[in-house]
């Protein structure tokens, strides 16, 4: 008996003791995190943040024992060329949970922009209305807490971007989209570098602070940095790693879609913009495992043929034949318009919401992509001397139209398609532009009467449509709006347009704007998707934006 209690109390003490030092450690971290943390990080040396978060790194958790507690304070006595190679608290869940818990906040909770009440009906907004856009986020690691723990700006950015249509506060969005940029700068330079911060970079990018130009829209730079980060935390190599837990399945599976929106994205940005992709062609491709992925596969092999195409055209000599180049890249778009319908028209949800829109923006992009690789084969006929721009003119119409009756019948009807990324309202937006270059004069003799009031009423109801409740939030320079705007502009001199116009009723008083040169030369179409939406649908000449900078500087005009 004596025996039985004495290893009883010895075991009791033993617990003590390990209570005690875990206790020691615990306010350790406090005393840490409360005198790094206080101030900014950044008016600190790099090297003593760099120290303190390596040491944090090396605590254990608290099921350690007595002795692995110990040793841990031991081991702070080693020189810093031992730590440094060892990883930081990025790649510890528990331990970035605990850092950002305690020392990272959100601005937006510490200032009361927003209470905690605010935050969970935001985050379940943007699960229910904006996640669609790019899938990043998984209900099974996600949620408002998780995000806190996690990264505190995905946090951010998340009930940002669900602030854009909020109905219980509708002026919310401009305090949060503040924050939001600071927070960004501060985690860029100071933040942990993980596959969260990755994600917030993505959806910035996917759904970017609203700009009065295009030379302000920043998309590309902050895809820029998410690649790099990504390629930094090996994010490409995470379908290759086989899990030993469900824990660290999801966390991979995480990884996975952070790597497939990157090269979704890079994709998309590339066309936009008329550039090589910054990931090479055969940066590996993760095999996609539920519909939401297949989707996002299905849109980035696309835009993979149509950089492909772009980067063959543009490298190639002149006495290549472009139409046999067009035709046979357009051949591959539409074989994977023809798997796209053979793999969606079997799923279960295909007849619910987010099935259909699943459906149309499939076939939204591939019209987004037949267009552009039509119009480089435009381009290159006008260049060649043809005034009228060949058989390339039908093919350009015919892809175009498809593309905005797509937007009108398929994707404007939707609930879900007004909180879109930003691109999906582009594409219907490029093709309503190039239609308006089809109704100037030169072009009358390939596009005459009835066809010419059918192509100017379609761009009348896009911009009537990208106006509408229905697609436009109410927030300062919507993109569907601005694009509404511009499109409205470059078609104000169009006899066409005005009388459709008139006949549908004025969306707007009109105003006297000087019209554009009817001349053009091949040059003028020579353009990337992007740089047509800027200059093109506004004229083809510089002067026409300097016009618009000397009567209204610095805004759009009414």
């Amino acid at each position: 008996m004596n025996i039985l209690y004495y290893e009883l109390t010895s075991l009791l003490r033993s617990e003590d003791a390990i209570k005690a030092d875990l206790q020691e450690m615990n306010e350790e971290i406090d005393r840490v995190l409360e005198h790094y943390t206080r101030l900014s990080v950044s008016r600190k040396p790099y090297w003593e943040v760099q120290e303190v978060l390596d040491q944090l790194a090396n605590l254990p958790p608290t099921h350690f024992d007595t002795d692995d507690a110990r040793a841990v304070f031991a081991r702070r006595a080693d020189p810093q060329g031992e730590q440094y190679w060892q990883e930081g608290p990025s790649s510890n869940l528990v331990l970035r949970g605990m850092i950002n818990e305690r020392a990272h906040v959100p601005d937006i909770l510490l200032s009361g922009v927003i209470g905690p009440r605010e935050a969970n009906d935001l985050f379940e907004r943007f699960m229910q209305y904006w996640n669609h856009g790019l899938g990043l986020l998984d209900p099974a690691i996600h949620s408002p807490r998780t995000l806190l723990q996690r990264c505190p700006l995905l946090f951010t950015i998340v009930l940002t971007i669900a602030s854009r249509d909020y109905p219980a506060r509708p002026n919310l969005y401009p305090r949060l989209l503040q924050q939001a940029k600071l927070s960004a700068s501060a985690a860029l330079v100071d933040g942990l570098k993980d596959a969260d911060t990755v994600q917030a970079l993505l959806l910035v990018a996917a759904y970017p602070p609203p700009v009065q130009r295009f030379t302000d829209d920043r998309t590309s730079l902050f895809v820029g940095m998410a690649l790099r980060m990504a390629t930094d935390l090996n994010l490409h190599r995470a379908s290759r790693k086989a899990p030993s837990s469900r824990t660290e399945a999801l966390e991979l599976a995480n990884h996975t879609r952070t790597w497939r929106a990157c090269l979704l994205l890079d994709g998309w940005s590339a066309v936009k913009h008329g550039r090589l992709p910054t990931l090479r062609a055969s940066s590996s491709t993760p095999r996609a495992t539920d519909v939401r992925e297949i989707q996002s596969e299905f849109e980035y092999r696309i835009f993979k043929v149509v950089n492909e195409f772009m980067q063959f055209a543009k490298s190639s000599n002149g006495t290549l034949d472009y139409m046999e180049i067009t035709t046979s890249f357009n051949n591959q778009i539409l074989a994977l318009r023809d798997e796209i319908h053979h793999v969606f028209h079997r799923v279960e949800d295909r007849d619910q919401q987010s099935g259909m829109l699943r459906n149309a923006i499939l076939k939204q992009t591939i019209e987004y992509a037949r267009m552009v690789v039509y119009s480089f084969g435009f381009t290159k006929s006008l260049q060649q001397g043809n005034y009228w721009g060949g058989d390339y003119t039908i093919m350009c119409l015919e892809a175009a139209s498809a593309s905005v009756i797509g937007l009108l019948e398929r994707l404007a009807p939707l609930p879900l398609f007004r909180c879109s990324p930003d691109a999906w309202f582009e594409y219907a937006a490029f093709s309503a532009a190039f239609l308006l270059k089809l109704l100037r004069p030169q072009f009358q003799n390939v596009i005459r009467g009835s066809q010419r009031a059918r192509v100017a009423d379609l761009v009348k109801r896009l911009v009537d449509m990208y106006r509408s409740p229905a697609v436009a939030l109410q927030i300062e320079n919507h993109l569907p709006r601005v694009l509404a705007d511009f499109l409205e502009r470059a078609a104000s001199h169009i006899p066409e347009y005005i009388a459709a116009a008139g006949s549908r009723g004025l969306t707007r008083s009109p105003r006297h704007n000087p019209s554009p040169p009817h001349g053009m030369s091949g040059g003028a179409f020579n353009l990337s998707p992007g740089e047509s939406l800027a200059t093109a649908i506004c004229g083809s000449i510089p002067e026409w934006w300097e016009y618009l900078d000397r009567e209204l500087p610095g805004q759009l005009p009414a």
